[in-house]
């Protein structure tokens, strides 16, 4: 059997954020035989293969069929119904070759094909396609599955492979690609176990995706890109408290990523989202000891949002999601306070609502046609008794 392995650049694929792509360069597979047509060629094979049933063990001939095998394929379209050539290609190096000067072409012959096809499935990967174009997406497919049959030890073509099914939203067939990855590379491959985990989590497997991240995780305890997909696992599945713990690990690793210290926040307002209607939905007395807690826990939010504004101007993406926090905690604290009349809960509704009042200004004067940002500023006018405010605006934009 030929242990014929790849060089090239690998190639980084990221899911469900961007897609690279390796500029693949294509070689057109050498041969020695004129410019004949496919039946001419195909005439040429049947002969060769009934040399072979004299002699099959014969390098000579061996290479000469691999070398038609290859010529044929390369006038055969669609690429599609190709695989056959290549299969067979990849049966006379498994079965292996005598002579080394044989080999040596057989590579040759293997490498030209592996190229040819993956260089153009690259090619059509590049062009302005978002998945949607079905066609584009089968020729890319076709080539890219001739890639791994002349060639199966190319891990990057497996990527590629699972990416266009991927842009194609085929999670299925996406999964199966890395999954054939790794039965031929083995599961020495954190890469591509990552990426396999993210499509679970996609596709909806929560529990296999859990479960992957977590094998990951203890393997490679330094990747934090791991530990963060497994918090997105945890947040996902409802376990609110897990992914906590992980996304605090990783801010205490690494302070200045305020990706981690956003999605920290939003799984603490999580929590407590449903503490507070656990409180509201009971019927006995609720006192202080019963919401300092939830106070507390909204302090910690407001901190790690201070922390972000100090680190990264105040954009109007991070605008919107502090301004949304601030004006949905704010009535759930309104919504308390229809039980209690604890001070501290009046107190700090309106503490909310008037640093929410700052931001949907901010998102309405900078985003004048978004009816959202006009009707949640009038919303907070409102809540906050401007009602002339509130009025102005209203027949400003017709709410």
């Amino acid at each position: 059997m030929i242990n014929f392995k790849t060089r090239m650049v690998s190639i980084l694929l990221t899911f469900g954020i961007f897609f690279a792509y390796s500029c693949t360069t294509t070689e057109q597979a050498s041969t020695n035989s004129p410019q004949q047509s496919v039946e001419q060629l195909l005439d040429r094979l049947n002969t060769i293969d009934e040399q072979l049933q004299r002699s099959p063990n014969n390098s000579d001939l061996l290479i000469k069929k691999a070398d038609l095998l290859s010529e044929i394929a390369q006038k055969t379209d669609p690429p599609s119904q190709r695989e056959i050539y290549y299969r067979n290609i990849r049966d006379i190096a498994d079965n292996g070759i005598s002579s080394q000067s044989g080999i040596k072409r057989l590579d040759e012959i293997i490498r030209s094909s592996w190229s040819l096809e993956q260089g153009e499935g690259v090619r059509l990967l590049q062009q302005e396609n978002n998945g949607a174009d079905r066609e584009l997406n089968q020729k890319i497919v076709a080539h890219l599955s001739n890639a791994i049959t002349v060639n199966p030890d190319s891990l990057v073509t497996y990527s590629l492979l699972a990416n266009t099914h991927y842009r194609s939203g085929s999670y299925e067939q996406a999964i199966q690609a890395l999954n054939d990855a790794l039965a031929v590379h083995g599961d020495d491959q954190p890469d591509i176990r990552e990426k396999l985990a993210y499509l679970y989590l996609e596709s909806g497997n929560i529990e296999t995706a859990i479960n992957r991240y977590e094998n990951l995780s203890s393997e490679y305890p330094d990747r934090p890109q791991i530990k963060h997909g497994l918090a997105n696992a945890y947040m996902l599945n409802g376990d609110h408290e897990s992914a906590t713990i992980i996304l605090n690990e990783l801010i205490e690793k690494y302070p200045g990523r305020i990706e981690y210290k956003e999605s920290l926040a939003s799984e603490l307002y999580f929590t407590f989202r449903r503490d507070i209607n656990a409180l509201i939905n009971r019927n006995d007395d609720i006192v202080q000891s019963d919401v300092d807690p939830m106070l507390t826990q909204l302090t910690e939010i407001d901190s790690l949002y201070n922390e972000i504004d100090e680190t990264v101007p105040l954009s109007d993406e991070h605008a919107y999601r502090k301004a949304a926090y601030l004006k949905n905690s704010a009535l759930l604290l309104a919504e308390l306070s229809q039980k209690t009349e604890l001070e501290s809960v009046i107190q700090k509704r309106s503490e909310l609502l008037e640093r929410s009042l700052e931001l949907w200004e901010r998102l309405s004067e900078n985003n004048p046609d978004n009816i959202n940002y006009i009707r949640n500023l009038h919303n907070i006018y409102l809540e906050l008794d401007m009602n002339e405010e509130a009025e102005s605006l209203k027949r400003s934009y017709n709410l």
